[in-house]
């Protein structure tokens, strides 16, 4: 698995904090709505940690349970299970706004982008599956532009709102949302984390590590990492000084630093905040307490894709394609205990490439697989080919199939593979949305827009 280092303004050809949700200060009623409150528009952030105090969203401040465009999220499903092949029939990419039924697995799908919305780049999409794009309401996405543009959208009415200023440095911004306020959107430029509120496009600095890692010269997830789900603890990596280092924001100060021994693919904390977990190019992932005084290494099979999530029971794993048995599996972050969850048929196809989302920390116990490849698969197709698919997170495990993706790397096996095709879908923290960019086989395979899953109210509690 290569690096995903795709720094701002080049088109790469190959290739769920701060101010808490609580009740309203002081009992007070929440002002106008001439006035506007004041949690939805909140100052530029101070250098350091964020304040713990300061304007909160009342309690019962109302979520959006799906998309007003689209419809209400649908309450009633019929489910497809298991791992038997279909037909998948051809079917038109759905309009801006307009709800369709997936043909053979019934979920609700829609699109949220499109070339007429203004965006400058060739194709836009969630960044990868790893990191969650709606922001802490659910009201805003952030997705980037095949040319490293990045854009916000209404995650309601899914229209583009601006351009983001973000990143500006020698590395990928790699933006975060905050996890509870929803303007807040962290980034990377440099040596410094940063804070940038969507309301006035600036940022201000959270921390400079410049003074923490001598001669450093970026701070860097690798376009792959995450902080943990309360935005409080983050792993970097600093390539120019050869070091890790994990941070708490919360108390402003580097916790832990130890030298990168080999080549790094991706690294973050789990969601936990426990654990700093390094993806090595050519040997098998590690996952390092937050003082780097205790190394845990995972199976050996770990080098392919991945991402972190939590099982029901609340422990940190990683869910991956093992390169070596060629199964689903995850490994415990503080054993290195692997459980083969599903067997990856390669012996019906050759050309199933894998993605992971375990982004859905508020119902824990299930992780989001997307497969993507050419869409004439060799030797031929498998019921995993170009899906989109939830498996739970415990031996023998229930798989719930979502959808279609109707994006595709190429049209034969042998053709030129587009790298940002590959649909990098994404679930969102609060596990009702899936987001993934697809071509649905138009002639240009890089014109790539994103799509929207809407999944059934409450589906973890009632999938066969």
């Amino acid at each position: 698995m290569g690096s995903r280092r795709l720094l701002p303004l080049v088109l790469v050809l190959a290739a769920c904090d701060g101010v808490l949700i609580g009740g309203n200060p002081d009992g007070a009623p929440p002002p106008p709505p001439d006035v506007g409150p004041p949690w939805e528009n909140p100052p530029p952030p101070p250098d350091g940690p964020l304040p713990s105090d300061g304007p909160k969203p009342p309690a019962d401040q109302p979520k959006p349970v799906g998309p007003t465009c689209v419809g209400p999220t649908p309450t009633s499903q019929k489910w497809v299970t298991g791992t038997a092949m279909l037909s998948i029939p051809a079917i038109p990419a759905p309009n801006k706004c307009q709800g369709v039924k997936d043909p053979v697995f019934d979920t609700l799908l829609s699109r949220v982008t499109q070339k007429s919305d203004g965006y400058p780049d060739v194709g836009l999409e969630n960044e990868y599956s790893k990191s969650d794009p709606e922001n802490a309401d659910g009201t805003l996405l952030v997705l980037r532009g095949t040319e490293a543009n990045w854009q916000l959208y209404s995650a309601v009415d899914f229209k583009r709102i601006k351009q983001l200023s973000v990143g500006g440095g020698n590395q990928e911004a790699q933006p975060r949302w905050d996890a509870t306020n929803p303007k807040l959107l962290y980034h990377l430029s440099n040596m410094k984390l940063l804070a940038l509120n969507v309301d006035t496009n600036s940022s201000t600095t959270v921390h400079d590590f410049s003074a923490d890692v001598s001669g450093g010269d970026v701070i860097d997830m690798h376009s792959e990492g995450d902080a943990s789900v309360d935005r409080r603890y983050w792993c970097f990596h600093v390539p120019g000084a050869n070091q890790l280092i994990t941070y708490d924001r919360t108390a402003n100060k580097v916790l832990g630093k130890r030298s990168a021994t080999g080549a790094i693919d991706w690294l973050g904390m789990s969601m936990s905040g426990k654990h700093c977990v390094v993806g090595w190019d050519g040997a098998p992932t590690q996952a390092f307490s937050r003082d780097f005084s205790k190394t845990v290494t995972l199976p050996a099979g770990t080098g392919g894709h991945a991402d972190l999530s939590l099982t029901s029971d609340g422990r940190d794993v990683l869910v991956y394609q093992n390169v070596k048995t060629d199964w689903i599996a995850m490994a415990d972050l503080d054993t290195g205990a692997e459980t083969n969850l599903v067997t990856i048929p390669f012996n019906q196809s050759l050309d199933i490439g894998l993605h992971f989302s375990g982004n859905c920390s508020a119902i824990p116990g299930w992780h989001l697989v997307s497969t993507y490849g050419p869409k004439n698969p060799s030797p031929g197709r498998s019921w995993m080919d170009n899906h989109l698919f939830m498996v739970e997170l415990k031996a023998s495990p229930k798989i719930w199939r979502v959808a279609t993706t109707y994006g595709y790397t190429s049209i034969d096996s042998g053709g030129s593979k587009h790298y940002f095709a590959e649909g990098f879908a994404a679930i969102n923290t609060r596990g009702t949305k899936i987001y993934w960019g697809a071509n649905w086989a138009q002639s240009n395979l890089d014109l790539i827009d994103t799509f929207v899953a809407i999944l059934p109210d409450k589906w973890w509690t009632k999938v066969p």
